[in-house]
């Protein structure tokens, strides 16, 4: 059952052609912008955590949350409910199967941009970096579940996606320093995960082991967490609106 399960997923993430633009074409259209735009030796380093980065985000967090609900709207769970399968296990089996796509796609990204900016990297950075986005990826694709599960259609999807993305983002140094902004916004920066996702990213690079355990570290504690809650709030069956059950009685 859980093969079945992993391999279809596997499939109808590959068919999620947006997702897949947004972690693949739109991260290395960006890359190679940025880079023939900034010439420093520093800002490469930076570009390329950042993008790589963002390619993580944007497959992970709306990716997994728009399959989620349209395989509830279509009622793909209420066969499962009759299995005796765990919760837990189906959750993270299909969080697995969208990492697994995902690391593919966010190594893709990675390397290109090491090519294309010609960042000189060891073997020991790429398998850290391997390990990194592996873990990053499950943060994110788990949260993204979490989201599933809160949200009743895709604007609300949209909505929360965007409002845990953009502080994320925009909050961070992914490609800017954050030395300037007020303390507020240093401090919610450091208390989202992606701002030791991307250290983690500039770390395995640069040699700085300590921001690599950091980004390892944090993103395994959101994706625990995430992965914890998204059993007590997942739902087998579609929310109908208010509408629908109108809808609904008056036919009957």
């Amino acid at each position: 059952m859980l093969n079945v399960i992993f391999r279809s997923m596997i499939v109808t993430s590959l068919r999620d052609r947006i997702s897949v633009g947004y972690a693949l074409v739109f991260p290395i259209v960006l890359l190679v912008g940025l880079g023939l735009y900034f010439d420093e030796g520093l800002m490469h380093v930076r570009i390329l955590t950042g993008v790589t980065a963002i390619s993580t985000i944007f497959w992970g967090m709306q990716g997994i949350a728009f399959q989620v609900h349209y395989q509830r709207n279509k009622g793909v769970y209420k066969l499962l409910k009759l299995t005796p399968m765990p919760i837990f296990s189906f959750v993270f089996i299909m969080t697995l199967a969208r990492t697994v796509i995902g690391v593919v796609l966010n190594m893709t990204v990675w390397f290109i941009g090491v090519l294309f900016l010609k960042i000189d990297i060891s073997m020991m950075s790429s398998i850290s970096t391997l390990l990194l986005v592996l873990i990053g990826t499950l943060c994110f694709t788990s949260i993204g579940f979490l989201i599933a599960n809160f949200a009743n259609n895709e604007a609300q999807i949209n909505m929360l996606s965007n409002l845990l993305q953009l502080p994320m983002i925009f909050m961070s140094e992914a490609f800017y320093p954050l030395t300037n902004a007020p303390q507020w916004v240093q401090m919610i920066g450091k208390l989202l995960p992606f701002e030791h996702y991307v250290k983690g990213l500039s770390g395995s690079i640069m040699g700085d082991e300590r921001s690599l355990i950091m980004g390892i570290l944090v993103s395994l504690a959101y994706m625990i967490g995430s992965l914890i809650l998204s059993v007590p709030t997942f739902k087998w069956e579609a929310k109908q609106n208010t509408f629908e059950k109108k809808t609904r009685k008056y036919a009957s």
